[in-house]
């Protein structure tokens, strides 16, 4: 096939420099937009920060870390410099695990504060479908971020898979930022995964256009976002999870 003079493009035979690019850019939207959700917020709100724990900090300083190194990673990616991104790869599993841990106490943390206010009271019906809502969108999104970070480790030797499943990990913490982007534009809670979907619209263009299929990595995470907005949207705001929520999380 070398002297083929239209050769078929793969997933593999695109130069890393170029595919690095379109994934160095959307990545940057990503976390342009989950930092400006933050900023925005601190800056219309400011009693907002004296709210802030040291759980709440290391949550979000870990998770900023991981955003900014996934970015230089791109970037050590698409000039070849294979042994840093190596390096730093490892400081990434850190982070992660420093992410899950910092923010399962935020959450529970958050949780007794709004119990003792009266949000998520244990007594109230209504009170108790919302803090099932909550808990249940916030560890199926952490279980769905780690399952993805997971398949990128697993699929380090193959570029194509491994960019994909990590921008996916990425897309898939977007919530905790564009909650409050939302919520600052006065915008239906919907559109935060309406923008989720385009993002992943926008990449499934990209695959169909360079390589004329879309990538199963990109498929495989598709799904999981949508596994992610359809229990949000049903099983999360069901009175028997909520109750059933309530009910382990006050024996705790």
């Amino acid at each position: 096939m070398e002297n083929a003079p239209y050769p078929t493009k793969t997933f593999d035979s695109l130069p890393p420099d170029k595919d690095s690019s379109f994934f160095l850019r959307l990545t940057g939207f990503i976390t342009v937009t989950i930092f400006s959700g933050f900023i925005f917020n601190w800056a219309l709100n400011p009693e907002n920060l004296g709210r802030i724990t040291l759980w709440t900090g290391l949550h979000g300083a870990f998770s900023a870390s991981w955003y900014l190194l996934l970015l230089s990673q791109i970037r050590f990616s698409s000039l070849k410099n294979y042994s840093s991104h190596a390096f730093w790869g490892k400081l990434s599993i850190v982070l992660v695990i420093a992410i899950l841990l910092s923010g399962t106490i935020m959450t529970l943390e958050f949780y007794e504060r709004l119990a003792g206010f009266g949000v998520f009271s244990p007594d109230d019906a209504q009170a108790r479908v919302r803090a099932g809502s909550f808990i249940g969108g916030v560890f199926l999104q952490w279980a769905i971020f780690i399952s993805l970070y997971l398949l990128a480790i697993l699929n380090i030797g193959n570029p194509a898979y491994h960019k994909r499943f990590m921008i996916a990990a990425a897309i898939q913490m977007m919530p905790e930022g564009l909650n409050r982007l939302v919520h600052i534009l006065a915008l239906p809670g919907y559109s935060m995964f309406i923008l989720m979907f385009c993002i992943y619209a926008f990449i499934m263009l990209y695959d169909w256009k360079i390589y004329k299929r879309v990538h199963t990595a990109t498929i495989c995470s598709f799904g999981l976002f949508i596994v992610l907005a359809a229990s949000m949207n049903t099983i999360f705001l069901w009175q028997a999870w909520g109750d059933w929520v309530t009910k382990v999380l006050s024996g705790i």
